[in-house]
């Protein structure tokens, strides 16, 4: 704790400034997760845009993989396939933009020489997402996520060359995740094997922290955003929060 009474932190003018420190270790890997922004919620500066214009131009040069949390829906597996991704798109309620702003970070990871990936879903996991009643089982579809994104990351520790950023939600990359959330973490089983070349990145745009989504250890940092700064914040070796501008 500081004099003035607030967690230590770091206030940088830029994202860049801040990922520097955030790269200190050279991980091999690189989880980074977001807070994901809804249709009609608070307006806030995106996430997903932010780290492709602030952060993703340093990393590149870096990187070799670059993997999404998403999956593109094609016609391979019919009906099942097509009632899996509006349900989901209608539950999550994305903002519009979401869509181009991920389309606009693969082709920065092309132009960039970075192999982008998402999370292809076999026709037998489709169905496995539906119930009898044909609602998307959300807790099977949360594991199913981290258990792909969980192989990418442990995959990125056995190459040598290999240099991988994962980009998902903020509970998906996290070292410690609490008891109730530990089947939807990756970080922690690439923490156990990469040791400190694994890092933990959470951004949050300081409008959409709300309710449960608060840490209380530096929940009030959230005092001293701004939109000209970002706000740095380690919980523990190799997982920050940083706080991004207001809008």
């Amino acid at each position: 704790m500081r004099p003035d009474g607030l967690p230590s932190h770091r206030i940088y003018a830029t994202g860049r400034e801040a990922l520097a420190d955030v790269l200190a270790a050279n991980p091999k890997v690189l989880g980074v997760g977001e807070l994901h922004a809804k249709e009609g919620g608070p307006a806030a500066v995106s996430a997903l845009a932010w780290f492709r214009t602030e952060l993703f131009p340093v990393l590149a040069p870096h990187t070799t993989d670059l993997v999404l949390e998403t999956w593109r829906v094609g016609e391979r597996c019919g009906q099942v396939e097509e009632v899996v991704a509006a349900t989901v798109e209608s539950d999550t309620e994305r903002p519009a933009e979401t869509k181009s702003d991920l389309v606009l970070l693969v082709e920065a990871a092309v132009a960039a020489d970075v192999r982008p990936h998402d999370l292809a879903f076999t026709c037998a996991e489709y169905e496995g997402l539906l119930a009898a009643d044909q609602e998307v089982q959300y807790g099977t579809l949360l594991r199913l996520l981290t258990q792909k994104l969980q192989e990418f990351a442990l995959a990125a520790t056995d190459v040598p060359d290999a240099t991988m950023v994962l980009y998902g939600g903020a509970v998906h990359n996290d070292v410690t995740p609490g008891a109730e959330l530990g089947a939807y973490s990756y970080g922690a089983a690439a923490r156990k094997k990469a040791g400190a070349a694994y890092v933990e990145l959470d951004l949050y745009p300081p409008e959409l922290v709300q309710g449960a989504l608060v840490e209380p250890a530096w929940a009030p940092l959230l005092a001293v955003t701004g939109p000209d700064h970002v706000v740095l914040y380690e919980r523990g070796p190799g997982s920050f929060v940083l706080l991004l501008p207001k809008r």
